[in-house]
């Protein structure tokens, strides 16, 4: 068994308040908090703080959500978009993929680019900024 220290009484009553059986019985903690002033306050001090967080309670949201996210996700640009702008997308990578792997060519470190060039090109062309955080989304009642 530690020895009965400060240190050790507090960490064993903490224990025992979160249902933990420590080393210590209840008799020992409580005989060594009766007797020592800077225990007794401190235990004081995490029994208030204790109290506060139990005391503390969540906002519940009564509303179902999920019809408002599914109607704004219905109503997003990004759908009506649409998919063709990707198609050309995929289509001019895979030939810059293709052009890539001829042999006894190098073509350099300008058409390394290309690829960065084409989705910028697209997200231009489409008028949509892929790193926008959308703040302006607000539920309805």
């Amino acid at each position: 068994m530690n020895e009965l220290s400060c240190e050790n009484v507090l960490m064993a009553s903490m224990a025992s308040a979160d249902g933990i059986a420590s080393e210590y019985t209840g008799e020992q903690i409580d005989m060594h908090v009766g007797q020592c002033e800077n225990c007794c306050r401190e235990l004081a001090q995490m029994q208030n703080v204790d109290h506060l967080f139990k005391r503390q309670t969540r906002m519940e949201q009564a509303g179902d959500l999920w019809s408002v996210i599914d109607k704004r996700i219905g109503d997003s640009t990004a759908s009506q978009i649409g998919w063709r702008p990707f198609a050309l997308l995929v289509t001019l990578l895979a030939a810059y993929k293709l052009l890539e792997l001829l042999p006894a060519r190098d073509p350099g470190f300008s058409f390394k680019l290309v690829p960065l060039v084409l989705v910028i090109a697209l997200f231009a062309l489409i008028k949509e900024n892929p790193f926008k955080i959308n703040t302006g989304l607000i539920l309805e009642k």
